[in-house]
């Protein structure tokens, strides 16, 4: 049985930015190292861009990121070179040492939006794909990636989409939220019959995409809401617009929030689509939901039991809750390595093994067959 962490990451190094266009060169990112001795304590790094801390170091807006010369990098049981995938044989042996063999492999920094202009974006992007791209093809194979595109310019996000697939990319990064814009936005759908063109799947992952909703908040809580929750906003977007009927070969991914949500997200969305639903409002009969494009939508049960849905789930989770409402083709596991946040499991294959309370077969396509059908293998 082969496995496929479907959620790794990279911790960016500052060597990354070298490849970013020589116009963009006065504007790189700028590695700011912090006493060790303040609130952030061993967090002792930042990033500046645009004049602003990624991630921010601030009390409102909070986000969070590992950054390579902190204390704390230094400080796990992970060397930097496989931190920053620039020790590929170090990054294949934890791989080993976790007995995954494949993963594919996701931002950190980026993991926030991080440059209001959206042509440094797409810059910082490209840096981003050819580092990570020439990376990966030195690990035969083993470790994967998604691209970073600059949605907010559809025609430079195409260009950029074509580079990474030549490079290699196993399917295409997005936040719940891109700024100010949901992922139903019809200025996306380029993006999106590109990626269906060239196989690569669309991936929601958790993160601060938007930074007026970021702003919201000031405390620890600030990861569920702000990081975590955007990606359900995705998830009723993109399945109110129906863009997987929209796009027949277009494949789309959640990750990194659990997995116990979805059924609750489809019985909402259900709830909204049926014809009889009407608010009386001024004395006129109009639908409730004028996001639900009805030419397009499709029930999304039916996208996860046929292959074209997908969610990573955590060990933790009801699973005879999510078989019966998601089904076991949709359902795919992750290490979230090498951060150090609530959703990492290292040790996942090992507990998924052991457990006795799941069929053999339904354990061969959480832990590789389904993430295989889902990135580009």
């Amino acid at each position: 049985m082969s496995v496929i962490d479907a959620d790794g990451h990279i911790i960016e190094p500052e060597g990354m930015f070298d490849h970013l266009p020589e116009e963009f060169h006065l504007r790189r990112p700028i590695p700011v190292r912090l006493p060790a001795d303040t609130v952030r304590g061993d967090f002792n790094g930042c990033w500046l861009i645009e004049g602003k801390s990624v991630p921010n170091i601030g009390s409102r807006g909070r986000t969070t990121a590992s950054i390579s010369w902190t204390e704390r990098s230094k400080k796990i049981d992970v060397s930097l070179g496989s931190q920053t995938l620039a020790d590929m044989e170090a990054r294949l042996s934890d791989l080993d040492r976790f007995q995954i063999d494949c993963q594919i492999v996701f931002p950190t920094m980026f993991l926030a939006a991080v440059a209001e202009d959206v042509k440094l974006e797409g810059a910082l992007f490209h840096a981003y794909n050819t580092y990570v791209g020439q990376a990966c093809a030195r690990s035969k194979g083993r470790v994967r990636w998604a691209a970073l595109l600059p949605f907010r310019d559809p025609e430079a996000a195409v260009q950029e989409m074509r580079h990474a697939s030549d490079l290699g990319a196993s399917g295409i990064f997005t936040m719940g939220m891109v700024w100010e814009r949901n992922l139903a936005d019809p200025e996306f759908f380029p993006i999106y019959e590109e990626a269906a063109g060239l196989d690569l799947p669309l991936c929601v992952h958790l993160g601060w995409g938007s930074p007026q909703v970021t702003q919201l908040f000031s405390d620890s809580h600030a990861f569920f809401c702000s990081a975590i929750v955007p990606v359900m906003w995705g998830f009723m977007y993109t399945m109110g617009a129906g863009l997987l009927t929209r796009f027949p070969k277009l494949r789309l991914g959640f990750l990194e929030t659990g997995s116990a949500w979805v059924p609750y997200a489809m019985q909402q969305i259900r709830r909204r689509v049926k014809p009889q639903t009407v608010l009386f409002y001024q004395g006129q009969r109009r639908p409730v939901d004028n996001a639900i494009d009805r030419r397009y939508y499709r029930d999304p049960e039916e996208f996860f039991r046929s292959g074209r849905a997908f969610v990573n789930c955590e060990g933790d989770e009801d699973f005879d809750y999510l078989l019966k409402h998601v089904g076991e083709d949709g359902l795919m596991c992750s290490s979230d390595f090498p951060h150090g946040d609530p959703s990492a499991e290292e040790n996942y294959v090992t507990r998924w093994r052991e457990r006795n309370d799941i069929p053999e077969r339904v354990k061969e396509k959480l832990l590789g067959k389904n993430a295989e059908r889902f990135f580009r293998f």
